[in-house]
């Protein structure tokens, strides 16, 4: 199983192992005989690492069953994905169907498939469901699919389709099974997030969960986060502070032609407002796309103006990707050398930023959930979304530990004793 791309997918890819399990497969590090991969296609990047890693899998398991489903799945012909030597090719809201169509390949030989061609206008769910996390330590939990912003550069919308929301009683209970199987934290993850049709009594109902010590979102839209929101999150003692909110420009003429739906000063008033609801220290995390059509000197400058003045924590900077079909894409950008000298800049600055935020925990307490240990040496997050190591010999996967960060090393907080690796790994929000 591999999963590229947001925490939809990393959900996606969890049930989708889960499914399989069902069916009486069991995972393998090796030579498997069904290679799945959950797909990306929100950026030239991911669809071009796309293809190279279905390569990959075809060259090295010549045998097995390739099958792909989601995002670069939905959009590419069905004849294109039969070159590329799929075998079993789901789209985006067909994905409960692949125990089965992986089961009929094995009966006839043959390549299967199953699209949603009307996607845009189909309000169905998703049939997936998770008992207990497979791939990861917490667990994502998807209770949203589908987004209908049409932001001017955003595919989205064309390969997840309609905004649909899951059932608030259904996926209580599948939280509830999560934490019986003795998982600590849910992540409430969706396309669109703050679509959701009553997530602030979504999140009451989670927090009320005996079992569940951490509750966290993925990404969710600035729009979305209002005072009846940050209410039900205030009162909600296991959500964690810690909100992505997604930025893209600090300019008013590229947010209008983006269609962000909001000015810099209107998400600056959103961000006061968190951290007055939610508390000073709340990590407020977000994204930046740099080379946006009609970026001139000064959009930038004004970009850099206003994370700065924010005071981010972590930050995504990529460069903008022309998305066929997208009105943006027929619009003239920056030249090559303007986005790559920006994108430098933007980088150097958020790592400031990123490293003020998780260096103002530097002396004080904090609580970690182990999720990797190497060589005696423990990595986690705290509530706040920073990544921690320490030194703790008897700890195991999945603990709560009390740590003292003394300082910043190599992107994260030690307590002056652990030795982490130089290339920890990228969170995704």
């Amino acid at each position: 199983m591999i999963v590229q791309g947001c925490r939809t997918n990393l959900y996606e890819g969890d049930a989708i192992a889960a499914a399989l399990e069902a069916c009486g497969a069991v995972r393998c590090e090796d030579q498997p005989d069904i290679a799945v991969i959950v797909t990306c296609t929100i950026t030239a990047v991911a669809d071009r690492k796309c293809r190279k890693l279905i390569r990959r899998l075809r060259r090295e398991n010549p045998n097995a069953v390739i099958a792909a489903c989601g995002c670069y799945v939905q959009k590419t012909s069905e004849g294109e994905l039969s070159e590329l030597g799929i075998d079993v090719a789901i789209g985006s809201r067909e994905k409960h169907k692949l125990p089965q169509l992986v089961e009929d390949w094995y009966a006839r030989g043959e390549k299967k498939s199953a699209f949603d061609s009307d996607i845009m206008r189909d309000d169905s769910w998703d049939g997936l469901s998770l008992d207990r996390p497979r791939l990861h330590t917490r667990a994502f939990l998807k209770v949203q699919d589908g987004c209908a912003h049409f932001c001017s550069y955003c595919i989205v919308p064309f390969v997840r389709g309609k905004p649909v929301s899951r059932g608030m009683d259904e996926t209580v209970a599948e939280a509830k099974r999560i934490a019986a199987s003795g998982c600590p934290e849910i992540i409430l993850t969706g396309v669109h997030l703050g679509l959701y049709e009553n997530l602030a009594e979504l999140v009451r109902r989670i927090g009320d969960i005996e079992g569940i010590r951490r509750l966290r979102f993925g990404s969710i839209e600035p729009f979305a986060v209002d005072d009846k929101l940050l209410k039900a999150l205030s009162e909600t003692k296991s959500f964690c502070r810690h909100l992505h909110m997604p930025l893209q420009s600090g300019d008013d003429s590229v947010l209008e032609r983006m269609r962000r739906g909001y000015t810099a000063d209107a998400f600056m008033g959103i961000v006061d407002n968190v951290r007055e609801k939610l508390g000073e220290k709340t990590h407020i995390s977000t994204d930046l796309m740099i080379g946006f059509p009609g970026e001139d000197a000064k959009a930038f400058v004004n970009s850099m103006k206003f994370i700065e003045k924010a005071k981010f924590g972590k930050m995504h900077i990529f460069p903008y990707s022309p998305r066929e079909g997208t009105d943006a894409a027929k619009w003239q950008r920056p030249s090559h050398d303007e986005v790559r000298t920006r994108e430098h800049e933007a980088l150097a600055l958020a790592a400031e930023l990123h490293k003020n935020y998780c260096s103002s925990w530097i002396g004080r307490e904090v609580e970690v959930l182990a999720e990797e240990i190497k060589c005696g040496t423990v990595t986690g997050l705290t509530p706040e979304y920073v990544r921690v190591a320490a030194k703790a010999d008897s700890a195991a996967v999945s603990d709560f530990l009390r740590v003292v960060p003394k300082n910043w090393t190599n992107g994260l907080l030690t307590d002056g004793e652990a030795s982490p690796d130089a290339n920890e790994r990228e969170d995704i929000f």
